[in-house]
This record gives structure tokens, C-alpha cells and sequence, in this order.
């Protein structure tokens, strides 16, 4: 007795395997574009220009997540200049580009059933601290600013975690290539204000020329990143001089144009940082490329030292060549310290100094009164008046110390696990830089300069504001990835992309 099959004739007709997909993308571009007709007819243009931008991010997303770390790397810098208003809140188009990324990434991971990857020892140590924050939120008062700055840090472990394990090598390079390219945007826009004196009467220099604040309004956050960029771009040239060195012959035309971009980003960041006229960013600047100097280079201690000895002894002949008011800008800060602040006169010299001055005590007292937990996370505002010096009543949302910040906040429990972070991070940094080879090498060795800045820098500042948070988990998580991908595959050289080499010690 013969069978006929259960499915209908008329079915044969239909398209099936690649036919299938081809006509399923030309329905899908169908409906498409009927989408994108009907939101330009119905919206006005400037919400139906968003939607249709964010319909192209959207599936450019799903068809490779990581391009939104791009997007990412200049929404950090860039992304304040257009707020998202959600109630009582603003966020920059960081968050959403973030979570966009992250919530792809876990879709993908989820249809493609592929485990949940370990977690790298420095997200524990990011662990550690969001749960010292977690610990200082029975101290807030206002809850909705403790939030928002755990947030912060649960943003930080989860970018650490989804470069350290999703991250192809072709998406980092694309992400080095975007921070730089933003860095460099930041540096021409720092030196435009600066010569053509863009920005408000109080940052005018000299009567002819305005200090140099980006996209960042003030010129210590603005300084603080380019401080924090710079180290990548000066070791992507510092390693691409020393392999060119060992590796003559190369004539690759490609092989120069990551150290070509580096370089100009370099050069117009360190105007850009100078120009900023930032005191603390000077320092960890000079902090961040010494200590990236010393790591990279055999036998480089003796050399420092006397550079530094023969500095002291020349000190008479160079000093008349620093710009006026740098030298007395890094001085001033030591004259005040330990006098009573509330019998100094104040003039338009010391206003900068007694004011950061008087914060530091305020930060202080704070931590006398609760010194185990803080007074809560994102308190420092809230609990600023009960212990104002007199004349000094705007909190300014920090401490101008990170370090005097996260004592008043979270105590010492909070400050503990936020040190054991940076060293957690610096470990990393430091074998990664002696372990790998090439680019990934120069992003390790920028990750060590980067931290040399943040760690200076932040005795003046909080440099965790403007996403920075962000930036410096961008700059961890890169060193990360690099860690976990270097048993399995060698580095790339900066010399031939693309390609391998054995590891070698430079």
C-alpha cells in the first residue's frame, strides 16, 4: 500500500534554504522601509531623524554587537552635550549605547547557548567595592543619588566582564582606533577655546587666551580625560618605535597607521591637557607616563634618577621657562596646608586652593562622624552643610580627593576595597605588559599609565564624573581581554596586523 506524503503539493512551490534567507531579507527590507516611511511622515523630523538613527544602530547592534563600543568610546566625551531627560533624571547617550551593547551581547550569548564565562579576577575586586558601596547605603538619606552611583560601578564590572569574554581582536583594534580618534576630537576642540577664547570669563588666562575645557564645561574633568587617554596613545608609539627597531624591513603600509593616529592624538591631548591649565592633571600626567616609561623599559630606574638629579641641579635654567603660574599653581597647595582656614584672606590668588582646602576638612569631619561606613554613598552633598567652614557653602558634589571622598562616603571599608581595586587592576596591567607582545602589549602598558594618572590626579579630584567611569573600565577591559586570549592565541605585532609572532621581551 503506498503512502503519499502529508505535506501539500502547493508547498513545493515555496522557497526553502538560501532562497529562504533571501527572500526573508527582502521582506524584512520591505517592511523596513515602510517602517522608516511611515515614522518620517508621522513624526516631526528631528524625533523621526532619532528613530531612524537608532532603528541603523539598532541592527547594526544585533549584527555585531562591539560596534556599539565605538559608539561608546565617543559618546563618553561627546555624549553630555545632549542630556536624556527621564523624570527626575539626565543621563548622556553613554547609558542607553551601554546598555544596548550589553543587552545584545547577552541575547546572542543566550540564542547561540554558549555558558556564562568566568569572572576575571579584577571584576571580583570591582566585586568587592560595589559591595563596600552596597554596605554604605543604609547611611542614605537620599537614595536616588546613592543609586546612581552604584550604578555607576555595576556598569563598570558588567563592561569589564563583556570585553574580557566577547571582545574580538578585530572589535578591540576598532575600539582603540575610537578612543583615540575621540581623544584627538577633545584635544583640537581644548586648543580652538584656548586660542580663539571660547568658553566663560573665568577661565580667561592672561587676558588673551581661555582655559581649555572641551565638551566637559570645566577644565580639571576635561583635563582628567585627556590624562587618562593619553598613556594609550604614548605607548602605542613607544612600542611601535621599539619594534620597528628589532624588526627592520617592514614597508606594510598598514603597519603605520595606528602609531600615525596615535601620534597626532598624542600630540593634540597633551596640548589640549597643558592648555586646560589643570594643576593635578599635569602631575598625573607626568605620574602616568613615567611610571608606563619605567615598565617598558629595561634598566630604566638609574636612568630616571639621574634624569631627575640632573632636573634639580638645572632647576635655576628651566624654571624661568615654565608658563607663569604653573609652578606657583603646584606650590600654593603646600602653603596653605595646616593653617586655619577660616582666618586666611581670600583673593582672586588662593580663592582656588582655600576652596579645594576647605573641602578636604569638610570630607574629613565626615569621616570622624561615621568612620567604618561613611555617611552613604552619594551623601557628600547632603552632608556638607552640618560641617561647612564658614564662607564656604556650595558642596560642589565632591570632595576635589577621591580618596578624602570615598572616606567620607563609604569609610574605610569603602576606601580599602576601592585601593584593592587599583592594585587588582595594576597587577593585571603589570604582567600583561611583561607577558604579551605588540598592540596588546602597548594597551596593557596604557592601562599602567592610566592608573599612574588616575592615582595622582585623584589627590585633586573626583575624575570618576562625565562617564569617565566608562573610559576606565574601556582601558581595563582591554588589558582583560588581552589576559584572557593570550594562552590561547600570540598577540598581534603592531608591525603586521593581523598576523602573529612569538612573544618576545623588549
Amino acid at each position: 500500500m503506498s503512502t503519499k506524503s502529508a505535506v501539500p503539493r502547493w508547498t513545493a512551490s515555496l522557497p526553502s534554504g538560501p532562497a529562504l534567507f533571501r527572500w526573508a531579507g527582502v521582506a524584512a527590507g520591505t517592511l523596513a522601509l515602510v517602517a522608516v516611511a511611515w515614522v518620517l511622515g508621522r513624526f516631526p523630523v528631528q524625533w523621526a531623524t532619532a528613530l531612524v538613527l537608532t532603528g541603523i544602530c539598532g541592527a547594526l547592534l544585533l549584527l555585531r554587537p562591539a560596534l556599539g563600543l565605538a559608539l561608546l568610546a565617543f559618546a563618553i566625551p561627546f555624549g553630555s552635550l545632549r542630556m536624556i531627560s527621564l523624570g527626575p533624571l539626565s543621563i548622556s547617550l553613554a547609558q542607553p549605547i551601554l546598555g544596548a551593547v550589553l543587552l545584545t551581547a547577552v541575547a546572542q550569548r543566550c540564542v547561540q547557548r554558549r555558558s556564562v564565562p568566568p569572572v576575571p579576577k579584577l571584576a571580583l575586586a570591582t566585586v568587592a567595592y560595589v559591595g563596600a558601596l552596597g554596605l554604605s547605603l543604609l547611611q542614605a538619606g537620599n537614595l536616588s543619588a546613592a543609586v546612581t552611583e552604584l550604578v555607576k560601578w555595576l556598569e563598570f564590572g558588567a563592561l569589564i566582564v563583556y570585553l574580557a569574554h566577547d571582545l574580538e581582536e578585530g572589535d578591540a583594534r576598532l575600539l582603540v582606533v575610537a578612543l583615540l580618534a575621540a581623544g584627538l576630537l577633545q584635544g583640537l576642540l581644548g586648543i580652538y577655546q584656548f586660542v580663539r577664547q571660547v568658553g566663560p570669563p573665568g577661565f580667561v588666562l592672561f587676558g588673551r587666551y581661555m582655559r581649555a575645557h572641551g565638551t566637559f564645561s570645566q577644565p580639571n574633568p576635561y583635563a582628567g580625560y585627556l590624562g587618562i587617554l593619553l598613556p594609550l596613545a604614548a605607548a602605542i608609539l613607544l612600542v611601535s618605535v621599539q619594534e620597528r627597531r628589532q624588526a627592520r624591513g617592514s614597508r606594510r603600509w598598514i603597519s603605520w597607521l595606528l602609531p600615525a593616529l596615535a601620534t597626532v592624538a598624542l600630540g593634540g591631548m597633551a596640548a589640549g591637557l597643558v592648555m586646560s591649565w589643570s594643576r593635578g592633571a599635569l602631575l598625573g600626567a607626568v605620574a602616568g607616563l613615567g611610571l608606563m616609561l619605567l615598565t617598558s623599559v629595561r634598566r630604566a630606574w638609574p636612568v630616571v634618577l639621574a634624569l631627575a638629579l640632573l632636573a634639580a641641579v638645572l632647576a635655576p635654567a628651566w624654571m624661568p621657562i615654565i608658563p607663569g603660574g604653573y609652578l606657583a599653581r603646584l606650590s600654593d597647595l603646600g602653603a596653605y596646608v595646616g593653617q586655619d582656614l577660616r582666618l586666611i584672606k581670600v583673593n582672586d590668588e588662593n580663592f582656588a586652593v582655600i576652596e579645594r582646602l576647605a573641602h578636604w576638612q569638610a570630607a574629613w569631619a565626615m569621616f570622624s562622624q561615621s568612620p567604618w561606613t561613611g555617611v552613604g554613598l552619594g551623601q557628600y552633598p547632603e552632608a556638607y552643610a552640618a560641617v561647612a567652614l564658614p564662607r564656604w557653602q556650595d558642596p560642589l558634589g565632591h570632595a576635589h580627593n577621591y580618596y578624602l571622598h570615598a572616606l567620607a562616603e563609604t569609610g574605610m571599608v569603602g576606601l580599602g576595597t576601592y585601593l584593592l581595586l587599583l592594585l587588582s587592576a595594576g597587577a593585571l596591567a603589570w604582567r600583561e605588559a611583561h607577558r604579551a607582545a605588540g598592540w596588546r602589549r602597548a594597551m596593557a602598558l596604557g592601562a599602567i599609565g592610566m592608573l599612574g594618572h588616575l592615582a595622582v590626579h585623584s589627590l585633586f579630584d573626583n575624575l570618576y564624573v562625565h562617564d569617565m567611569t566608562l573610559l576606565v573600565a574601556l582601558l581595563l577591559g582591554l588589558t582583560a581581554w588581552s589576559a584572557a586570549r593570550g594562552a590561547a592565541c600570540p598577540p598581534a605585532s603592531l608591525q603586521h596586523l593581523g598576523a602573529t609572532r612569538p612573544e618576545r621581551s623588549l
